[in-house]
């Protein structure tokens, strides 16, 4: 992956820019048994690298912290994984143990996934995740490059930032599944739905073929168009509001 071309291409500001790789012994003392073991299964030798972080020293971007939250600093690291399935996994172990928000770009050979979480503040000073956002393998990164830009997203703090750059991948992600362009919000997440309705059609439809009486099948099967028509009706809509 060439990061100085993706930096460049999303116009990351030259002093966010840190471009290092993270020594995994500087870690190593924070981490336990098991979060090794999913460290050296899973990440490839010497392929964790900071990218930029990005603060208010930097940026100008103002910080924000509530009782629950901080948003201080947000870190983005681009790490090197033999397998991408293990990406949240491995998200989970870095943020146990880095006191910032984490943007992590997780690559292999051909693809990407990108991770984001939401988290709450703990008595140690660290962030403890809640819920994870993984932005699929259909986003490439030459799409990324052409349609994120830095510029483009929420300066009114480092939360918002944060957020934004979030909406921005998975608009991308909604386009390119359901080739749906209205504006994202996490607020109204469309795309969750969506991928929960394909999840829902998938089951019903994974069921009926086990089915060995005839009127269960049937059951099954218009469970799942009746979800594939629910489904439609609400890309069109999206779609239509879209144009």
């Amino acid at each position: 992956m060439n990061e100085s071309k993706l930096l460049k291409a999303i116009s990351f500001p030259k002093a966010t820019q840190i471009l290092k790789t993270l020594p995994y012994n500087q870690m190593e003392n924070k981490l336990t048994t098991a979060q090794k073991k999913i460290i050296s299964e899973h990440v490839v030798s010497r392929g964790i690298r900071i990218l930029a972080t990005i603060q208010t020293n930097n940026t100008n971007i103002d910080v924000f912290e509530s009782e629950t939250e901080r948003y201080d600093s947000i870190v983005f690291l681009a790490v090197n994984v033999k397998e991408l399935k293990k990406s949240a996994q491995i998200y989970k172990v870095f943020m146990s143990i880095m006191p910032n928000p984490l943007v992590i770009l997780f690559f292999d050979e051909t693809r990407t996934k990108w991770v984001f979480a939401t988290h709450e503040k703990k008595k140690d000073g660290l962030l403890a995740s809640k819920t994870l956002y993984e932005v699929q393998e259909i986003v490439t990164l030459q799409q990324v490059e052409e349609q994120l830009n830095f510029e483009n997203l929420s300066k009114m703090n480092l939360k918002t930032f944060y957020e934004s750059w979030l909406e921005r991948l998975l608009q991308i992600e909604l386009q390119a599944r359901y080739n749906i362009y209205t504006p994202f919000s996490l607020q109204n997440n469309l795309l969750e739905k969506l991928v929960l309705m394909d999840a829902q059609i998938g089951e019903y439809v994974k069921q009926a073929k086990k089915e060995t009486q005839l009127n269960k099948r049937i059951e099954l099967q218009q469970a799942a168009n009746k979800v594939k028509l629910t489904k439609q009706a609400l890309i069109e809509k999206e779609q239509c509001n879209g144009k």
